[in-house]
């Protein structure tokens, strides 16, 4: 059908709706997209909506995301994360920061273990926060390299949403992993070179006790050993070409049941509880799907995104300044709207936009990444912030929030550079 302003108006009006309306957005989705069908296509093509929830879960690729939220269950339940800090303690506490670099690089391991930023951020944040707190370190500081460092795994294989990404895009999980690589390597290196300034201009007090000699530091390395493995298992097997995405899923689940046992942490209701964790975000995630895909489809049928496309040609901008523009649109709605949420409300509309003006899939599922991950340190609904902030038994949100805005003007430098230069994303996927 011929889209007239006025249906266009009262989509977006409906969407608005939707964001302000406090209901699940799975349902919000789903609900709109079928009031959409029905009163804006003939009656013939309703019935397209008998197909949508069967065709959208029926995809080999998406056995991947309770495999690898299993996986990530068994380490948060057998204590892997402790190790990991345990690990790297020594080595980065000779670097400016001390221990504050020992959360962003556990925070990254753990998120390339487990695909969850809001499990890192809990867990490192219970593992980091009263230790660094008695040994003179900034509140301010620990809270906020916690709270961005958790973020890290959106970014980091194997990133749950790259895995959603790439199912609702049609685009390749072993590139989209790949193409994260460099961005999130840069985003580490950008939060410990703050954290390093920081701490070069004004000294924590009382960490020299943090230093070990080098003997004692190798030893504790040790305690990595088992999870880069199993980091190396899952993506050397997807990098190779051995495995498809789903098969590493597979892969990982094994092998972290493996650690379990070797350490003798594994028992029945260990893996209960972390198949009920798998099953309940799984189906979560199933439920938001199929509403995205509904409301996609009626949207596609109207016209929407082609019709918001031809307006903004018609405005003759320049790439970059199109892009800067939806960064800031998702930078605005990632005060309003958990992450997971956003992209699958936000999709239907943005991604074929982007698509019509010639932008790359690959570099906007990861710039897609980035927007999610500013969005879990923003307030008011910072998901991060909250968990920090509870693990720290602090009255009011202002330190964490204070702690946290420095690394996300990090993320927007690093967003403002993805923008001008592509090639860092595609550099890697282009290479292999």
């Amino acid at each position: 059908m011929e889209l007239t302003f006025f249906n266009l108006s009262l989509a977006l009006a409906i969407l608005a709706l939707v964001l302000l309306s406090g209901i699940w957005i799975s349902i919000g989705l789903a609900g709109l997209g079928l009031a959409l069908l029905y009163f804006f296509l003939p009656a013939s093509l309703f019935r397209i909506v008998e197909t949508i929830q069967y065709e959208v879960v029926n995809d080999f690729v998406l056995a991947a995301i309770p495999l690898f939220i299993f996986m990530g269950s068994l380490l948060l339940k057998g204590n892997i994360a402790t190790k990991i800090y345990q690990g790297l303690s020594p080595l980065m506490s000779r670097l400016p920061g001390g221990l504050v670099q020992t959360n962003i690089t556990s925070c990254a391991i753990f998120g390339a273990c487990s695909g969850s930023s809001l499990a890192g951020a809990a867990t490192m944040g219970t593992l980091a926060v009263n230790e660094l707190r008695d040994r003179g370190y900034d509140r301010s500081l620990i809270y906020g390299s916690l709270a961005a460092g958790g973020t890290l795994a959106t970014m980091i294989p194997p990133s749950i949403l790259f895995i959603l990404y790439g199912s609702f895009a049609g685009q390749s999980i072993s590139t989209l992993f790949i193409a994260g690589l460099v961005p999130a390597l840069i985003l580490v290196l950008a939060f410990m070179a703050y954290v390093a300034l920081l701490s070069l201009r004004h000294p924590p007090k009382n960490t020299d006790r943090d230093k070990l000699p080098w003997r004692q530091t190798l030893a504790a390395m040790k305690l990595l050993i088992a999870p880069l493995t199993l980091i190396g298992a899952v993506l050397g097997s997807i990098y190779t070409g051995f495995a498809t995405p789903t098969e590493s899923a597979a892969v990982g689940s094994m092998g972290a049941l493996l650690i379990l046992a070797l350490e003798r942490r594994l028992s029945l209701g260990t893996i209960h509880e972390a198949a009920v964790m798998s099953i309940r975000t799984t189906c979560m995630i199933a439920l938001m799907m199929i509403g995205a895909h509904i409301i996609s489809t009626a949207l596609s049928f109207m016209m929407v995104p082609q019709q918001i496309s031809q307006m903004i040609l018609a405005l003759e901008m320049e790439p970059w300044h199109i892009a800067l523009i939806v960064g800031l649109l998702f930078i605005a709605l990632g005060c309003l709207i958990e992450g997971t949420s956003m992209f699958f409300l936000t999709f239907p509309i943005i991604y074929p936009l982007m698509m019509s003006l010639g932008f790359d899939p690959i570099w906007f599922g990861v710039m897609m990444a980035l927007f999610i991950e500013m969005s879990l340190i923003t307030p008011p609904v910072g998901l991060n912030l909250f968990i920090i902030n509870q693990v720290a038994g602090e009255r009011g949100m202002s330190r964490t929030i204070r702690g946290s805005l420095p690394f996300f003007f990090i993320m927007v430098l690093v967003m403002c550079l993805l923008i001008a230069f592509p090639g860092i994303v595609l550099f890697l996927p282009n290479l292999l």
